[in-house]
């Protein structure tokens, strides 16, 4: 394996984890400020971000012809993506919503292999319905009332999922285009968080009193910009670029394990044993996905 792979594989790793912290301190802020103004706040600054800092790096004269691609992938990758998800987290639990994340290999292979991006294998696609299976389980299990969350916020999270998954597989065909991983980073967040921010407007006033209300809260959404989104985001785009889509999300499967681990430690909650038993399945079908997939 070269360095460039290893060192993708790496950037994988990092975005996992910082995801995992992520599910934990938005759904913090999420109990004072609203879905729309938190994505449009941490999208907008933090696609700044990149591009500030990045922008001598990126041709914009060869990129300019990508304009259009990079607005669709800005609608399905973050607009539509983070007020999914984002209500779907307000919802449910960081604990529900890292299992569901698990089945991003699995819809981005399916995505992969529907649009040819991928090769079709049988393995593959009983990978992606075994995946489907155990989140519909999870889903039915939670409207049960057996869990602590709510099946709605669990298929707001999934359908966030197919989201980031489309767009994913967009870009992988922009890129082998000549698309830039940097510039479609941070447009994907600066586009679509000026149009979460134009749609929760009426919430911006109450965003910036809870950011300055305390060092605490200004900690959060400093995390929430510069950490999980502009790091997290262009970090994803740049392993991206030297692997198969759904190799791109192979440590999303740590997940659950470190959520779990969080839960168990910080929060003294116990885990239900239903949860094990969808976690070792979505783990089975991300296998399966995974080692159908050529490098």
């Amino acid at each position: 394996m070269d360095k460039k792979k290893s060192l993708a594989i790496f950037y994988c790793f990092l975005v996992s984890l910082l995801f995992v912290l992520h599910f934990y301190v938005a759904k913090g802020v999420l109990s004072s400020v609203s879905p729309q103004i938190l994505g449009g706040f941490r999208g907008f600054l933090g696609g700044l971000v990149i591009l500030l800092f990045q922008y001598r790096k990126i041709d914009f004269k060869f990129q300019h012809k990508f304009l259009s691609t990079y607005v669709v992938i800005a609608f399905f990758g973050f607009f539509i993506n983070q007020i999914l998800f984002l209500n779907g987290l307000k919802m449910s639990t960081p604990l529900n919503t890292s299992i569901i994340m698990n089945t991003i290999p699995l819809m981005t292979a399916l995505i992969a292999m529907v649009f040819k991006i991928e090769i079709f294998r049988w393995m593959k696609l009983g990978g992606v319905i075994l995946g489907f299976s155990m989140v519909t389980i999870l889903a039915l299990h939670s409207r049960a009332g057996q869990l602590n969350t709510n099946q709605f916020g669990d298929l707001y999270i999934f359908l966030s999922v197919l989201c980031l998954c489309v767009a994913t597989n967009i870009s992988k065909t922009l890129f082998k285009k000549g698309g830039d991983p940097t510039l479609n980073s941070g447009t994907m967040l600066l586009f679509g968080g000026l149009a979460l921010l134009i749609v929760g407007i009426a919430d911006f006033v109450p965003m910036l009193e809870f950011t300055f209300s305390s060092p605490e809260n200004f900690g959060k959404i400093l995390f929430e910009v510069f950490f999980s989104t502009a790091l997290t985001y262009y970090l994803s785009f740049q392993a991206l670029k030297y692997l198969a889509p759904s190799q791109s999300m192979i440590f999303i499967y740590t997940q659950p394990i470190m959520t779990s681990t969080i839960d168990y430690f910080v929060y003294d909650k116990n885990i239900d044993l239903t949860i094990l038993f969808i976690f070792i399945g979505i783990l089975v079908s991300g296998y399966l996905v995974l080692t159908s997939t050529p490098d």
